[in-house]
């Protein structure tokens, strides 16, 4: 397989050098792009898709360092190669973070680079060879990942068992070495399913080590196949949104699915959690979640970008219906009435609903266990929201009346989600209007503040506004700049500030890109 490379170079003569001279075939490279700058590069590496980045380190406007860095939060499967004259530790040290598997000093010549390029090569393979699937002939491990297995099955799926308390589990995952004595860490279930270039359907054994190889960068995780899905115990000893933390992680795993394996990947990713016994609700969370994935909208879906909420609602609600039985059978009027006030006080909007049907359940249940049955049903048609339930049908009329609510009911919900991400794009664009000036906003600190994983409201934003976060954030900016240099006196270096730029160089060079004029330029022509 030969790597694909982009070639990042501000000088032209150099960049047509390197990619002219330099014997690329040769190490098994191939050049599909070039960029004169940082700016440049990040406006291509999506649809380029490149397995490496040849970059100067000295770039105007951004640095081949900070060019790594934000290569690494698109495409951490995407390897660099640093150019640079300065023989810096520092450098070399901060490299270790980027992806960048190699730091060349200047001047290097194009014969130099070609040799350097096997090198480079070898590291690459190493790389790869970390996360390829490989057969197993380790006897010991396989009766350890057997005992792993053993372990995490009837946890995630159920097994009619009681199973042990939180710390019997807790020291049996210590045992097996999933979790760490005297650490208490988070967990969530990860549930993905392979696909091969025809779309069938191809999750095997391998896809679990391809999985565990991945993460393993990042964090410890145990994978087990079951019903044609991976499933993944994510440990987490970091703190942090949960998100955020396995934003990369399952990116480079559908990257790298998609270079290495042929292979297209949907995750689905359950709430966070922090006991073991948790581990089934988790497992069908994560499932429900990947279903998601079928509206095209990402590959990755966190339950909670669709069905939002630190409870489960459903078990909120019925541990509040629990005391109300309780003062159904053995409380005065003034507590029971106060308590159901409370539900309402303390139960949001979209709860309420729910909530009633479980006090009417509740009622219905306490009551039809004391009295007779004539007494219940007049109990029930007295008050009016019972009536429609006490009306006289049929079996069939009930049945084919029941089916219709269920399909009016999907429709809406159906309608309600394309509403929501609608909302959330277009809250994406108000919080952009509202904070363009701010240097630092980015995709991850406003999906945080709506409460969505950075994966499912970039794919939200491409899907419904047609372009990425950085495109609008820029358009927004260059809008206001237009307006402050047209309609104010303001110096382009204040201009330039108060759009969220530090460096007027890097403004001016996306102002030109952006309108085909620099901004002193579209200033005198509007005077003129």
């Amino acid at each position: 397989m030969n790597y694909t490379v982009l070639v990042v170079e501000d000088e032209y003569e150099q960049r047509r050098a390197i990619i002219e001279r330099v014997n690329w075939a040769a190490a098994g490279f191939e050049v599909i792009g070039e960029a004169e700058n940082g700016v440049e590069a990040l406006d291509v590496i999506e649809s380029l898709e490149p397995d490496l980045i040849i970059t100067d380190i000295r770039m105007p406007m951004i640095s081949g360092l900070e060019l790594a860095a934000k290569v690494r939060e698109i495409r951490p499967a995407t390897q660099m190669v640093i150019l640079s004259g300065y023989d810096s530790f520092e450098y070399a040290q901060t490299a270790i973070n980027y992806n960048i598997i190699r730091y060349l000093l200047k001047p290097i010549s194009s014969a130099e680079l070609s040799e350097e390029l096997f090198e480079i090569r070898r590291r690459m393979d190493e790389k790869l060879s970390s996360v390829i699937p490989v057969s197993d002939s380790d006897m010991k491990e396989q009766l350890h990942r057997l005992s792993v297995d053993e372990f995490l099955l009837p946890l995630m799926l159920g097994s009619g068992e009681e199973q042990p308390d939180g710390d019997e589990l807790l020291k049996r995952a210590n045992e097996l070495g999933i979790t760490k004595e005297g650490i208490s860490p988070r967990f969530c279930v990860l549930v993905s399913k392979f696909k091969d270039e025809n779309g069938n359907s191809c999750t095997g054994a391998e896809h679990t080590d391809f999985i565990n190889r991945v993460i393993s960068q990042y964090m410890h995780a145990e994978s087990f196949i079951a019903y044609g899905r991976a499933v993944s115990l994510a440990v987490i000893e970091t703190e942090g949104e949960i998100s955020n933390i396995l934003e990369l992680p399952l990116k480079e795993i559908v990257q790298t699915a998609k270079r290495v394996l042929n292979n297209t990947c949907t995750i689905g990713v359950s709430r966070e959690f922090n006991k073991l016994s948790d581990c089934s609700a988790a497992y069908f969370q994560a499932v429900t979640a990947r279903r998601y994935t079928s509206d095209g909208t990402g590959e990755v879906r966190f339950i909670n970008d669709q069905e939002h909420g630190e409870e489960y609602e459903l078990d909120r609600v019925e541990k509040s219906v629990l005391k109300l039985e309780q003062l159904l059978k053995v409380g005065n009027s003034e507590s029971l009435s106060d308590y159901v006030n409370s539900l309402y006080e303390n139960n949001t909007p979209e709860n309420v609903n729910l909530l009633v049907l479980q006090i009417i359940a509740t009622v219905y249940r306490v009551t039809g266990a004391v009295a007779d049955k004539s007494s219940l049903i007049k109990l029930l048609s007295s008050n009016p929201i019972f009536s429609r339930m006490t009306s006289y049908s049929s079996e069939s009329t009930i049945k084919n009346e029941l089916i219709s609510f269920c399909e009016e009911a999907k429709a809406l919900i159906s309608q309600s989600q394309r509403r929501e991400t609608e909302i959330l794009c277009d809250k994406v664009v108000q919080i952009i209007d509202e904070q363009y000036s701010d240097e630092n906003l980015s995709l991850t600190g406003v999906s945080n503040e709506l409460a969505v994983s950075p994966n499912y409201l970039s794919a939200l934003i491409k899907k419904h506004k047609k372009k990425n976060f950085i495109t609008l954030l820029t358009e927004r900016r260059m809008k206001a700049a237009y307006d402050m240099l047209v309609c104010s006196g303001m110096k382009v270096l204040e201009i330039a500030e108060k759009c969220g730029y530090s460096d007027q160089h890097y403004f001016s060079y996306c102002f030109k890109k952006f309108y085909g004029d620099t901004p002193n330029t579209v200033r005198n022509m509007s005077r003129g």
